[in-house]
């Protein structure tokens, strides 16, 4: 019997510590473009995303963004900072559209989530959750042809992002232009263009004004890897 692996990110909205901090916080509205961390800074407060979308990335040597993921509502930035790993921001955190979050203190996280188990064991669920994404991001990242990059990255973003359609396809929940893409993979503007056409074409994903729409049965079938079939995008 296979084991199905749940990772809707509606279900956050109800779970202990987002509660606990939904009572604590403050609010908070960020316009699109607008900065909530910059890499480096020493962070003043953490952050709960309850509506919109953040990207994080960083700067290379060239002077080019390289996108490192994205943030939507139930998110806590920045989760290194609240944990203790580091003392500063790892990364760039920009608003993709118009965000509304919670903002709390460090003494409060950790007195209030840090200190509660059940507010503590929820947290790392959902951690334990984008771990899961995480490894196929980095799975795709290992892909060695452009078009095998981007099929890979897509099924990563609708595991994470996606949102089951009527007629049994996934959206997923970002608006990202070509060029966004091709800074999550290091390829060209023009290299993704042409994977995500040859993608479109196979019936394999459709999209249009940077929003889109994956086939995960299609996909599977394409990136040759039947494991995936246990895993519900949403």
């Amino acid at each position: 019997m296979s084991h199905s692996t749940h990772l809707a990110y509606t279900e956050r909205d109800m779970t202990p510590h987002i509660e606990i901090i939904r009572k604590n916080g403050t609010s908070r509205l960020y316009k699109a473009g607008t900065s909530l961390f910059y890499q480096g800074e020493f962070p003043r407060h953490g952050v709960l995303l309850t509506k919109g979308a953040v990207r994080a990335y960083t700067i290379a040597s060239s002077g080019e963004e390289r996108t490192i993921g994205f943030y939507t509502a139930g998110d806590l930035l920045p989760i290194a900072w609240l944990l203790d790993q580091v003392g500063i921001s790892l990364f760039h955190y920009v608003a993709l559209s118009e965000v509304r979050a919670l903002r709390f203190s460090k003494e409060d996280f950790d007195r209030t989530i840090l200190g509660d188990p059940v507010a503590l064991k929820s947290l790392f669920t959902n951690l334990s959750r984008d771990y899961s994404a995480a490894m196929l991001r980095i799975n795709g990242l290992g892909q060695s042809r452009a078009d095998e990059k981007i099929a890979f990255t897509l099924y990563y973003l609708a595991f994470r992002y996606g949102t089951l359609l009527p007629d049994g396809r996934h959206e997923i929940k970002l608006r990202l232009p070509h060029v966004v893409i091709a800074s999550m993979v290091g390829l060209s503007r023009e290299s993704t263009t042409k994977a995500l056409r040859s993608l479109q074409r196979k019936g394999i994903i459709s999209y249009s004004r940077g929003v889109y729409t994956v086939n995960k049965s299609s996909l599977e079938h394409y990136v040759g890897e039947d494991i995936y079939q246990s895993l519900e995008l949403a």
